[in-house]
This record gives C-alpha cells, sequence and structure tokens, in this order.
C-alpha cells in the first residue's frame, strides 16, 4: 500500500471566497440608506429624557432614603445606651437591696 498525498483541494480547503469559507457564511447586511434621520433622533431623545428623570427624581429620593436610614441609625444607638445605663442602674440598685 503506498501513501498518497492528499491536495489542498481536496482537504476541505478551497480557494479565495469559496463557498466553504468565512465569507460564506456572513449574511446580507440590510439596507440602511433609506431609513430617515429623525427615527434614530426620536430614540436619542428618548433616552436623554429617561436619564433626566433617573438623575433629577430617582437619585436625590435615595439621597433622602440614606439619610434618613442614618438617622435612625444614630438615634436608636443613643436609645440602646440609654437602656445599657439604666439596666446597670437596676442591677446596682438591686445588689444594694440583696446586702
Amino acid at each position: 500500500m503506498a501513501a498518497t498525498k492528499v491536495k489542498k483541494s481536496d482537504s476541505g480547503q478551497s480557494a479565495g471566497n469559496g463557498g466553504s469559507g468565512f465569507r460564506g457564511r456572513l449574511p446580507d447586511m440590510p439596507n440602511v440608506d433609506n431609513q430617515s434621520q429623525s427615527s434614530g433622533s426620536f430614540g436619542y431623545l428618548l433616552v436623554l429624557v429617561l436619564f433626566a428623570l433617573v438623575f433629577v427624581l430617582v437619585l436625590p429620593l435615595v439621597g433622602m432614603m440614606y439619610m434618613d436610614t442614618m438617622v435612625v441609625r444614630r438615634e436608636t444607638k443613643a436609645q440602646m445606651e440609654k437602656v445599657e445605663k439604666l439596666r446597670k442602674q437596676v442591677e446596682e440598685a438591686q445588689k444594694k437591696e440583696e446586702k
């Protein structure tokens, strides 16, 4: 049995822009020449308005909520310290009564 050489054309690779090449698998690009410019600018305008709503309305609301939570944390911490102080006073009073 003699070894045979395989030609490049037999290996499945075609020369140039053949049917099995990469370019043969690309879909056709849509024709965008006939689209008007106003339809694209309307989308950009809509996105701009949405971003304005987010930055003008939503971010200040989030900031106010954050500040409220910080105030509540501070007040809670102060109340917990008062409760702890009163608990210590009650324990000291009970110890004095036992003696």
